[in-house]
């Protein structure tokens, strides 16, 4: 019964999570990012304010690709992934991990829209990104266990961020998750080949 209710709330959870995203993503879409407030997409998605800063830290978070949920469980599975295992392997399978939770979300095709639409957009999901890097970079030193503030860890946790943007600007949201996780496959392996360029067309 426990694991019931606790399923339900979860799903509420979700569900709530995704209704302020869309309502976001269609706000931002139909009068451009600078003249929607949070109150605005609270209305639209008939939540309260608290309930919103309860899933997102400011507006512009709410259409976020990679919000602060997903990085912590891919901070969290890149931690657990055994220690004996690559550095890079290991992030290919902490990302691996981690993107069934981020294709479960919805609303791509409008959301792919919206960042090619509001440039200003573009920022904020570097800042997210580099935020996630940055913990990244701790959690590399500590499995490589190399000095603070070597290269090689910042150097990992750049090519991860990398590997993360250019796959999802590739993304065709139609090809599900089964495309989004071919694509990351292929650009780890380009990484792990040295970026070699490929054969050209003859």
């Amino acid at each position: 019964m426990q694991g019931a209710v606790q399923g339900l709330r979860e799903r509420k959870k979700i569900e709530t999570r995704e209704a302020l995203r869309a309502a976001a993503i269609r706000l931002f879409l139909e009068h451009g990012p600078s003249a929607v407030t949070v109150n605005d997409i609270c209305e639209a998605a008939r939540v309260s304010r608290r309930t919103f800063f309860n899933y997102f830290e400011s507006k512009e978070a709410a259409v976020f690709a990679w919000d602060q949920r997903l990085s912590d469980e891919f901070a969290s599975r890149l931690a657990a992934r055994p220690s004996q295992e690559p550095p890079l392997t290991a992030l290919r399978r902490a990302m691996d991990d981690t993107l069934p939770s981020f294709a479960a979300q919805t609303g791509w095709h409008a959301r792919k829209k919206l960042f090619s639409a509001c440039p200003e957009l573009r920022t904020k999901i570097m800042d997210a990104v580099l935020r996630l890097e940055t913990r990244l970079v701790d959690i590399l030193t500590d499995r490589i266990g190399c000095p603070a503030g070597s290269l090689y860890p910042r150097l990992l946790a750049a090519a991860t961020g990398s590997i993360f943007r250019a796959a999802f600007t590739t993304w065709s949201p139609e090809t599900g998750l089964k495309g989004l996780r071919l694509l990351i496959d292929q650009a780890f392996d380009h990484l792990a080949a040295g970026l070699t360029a490929p054969a050209s067309r003859p």
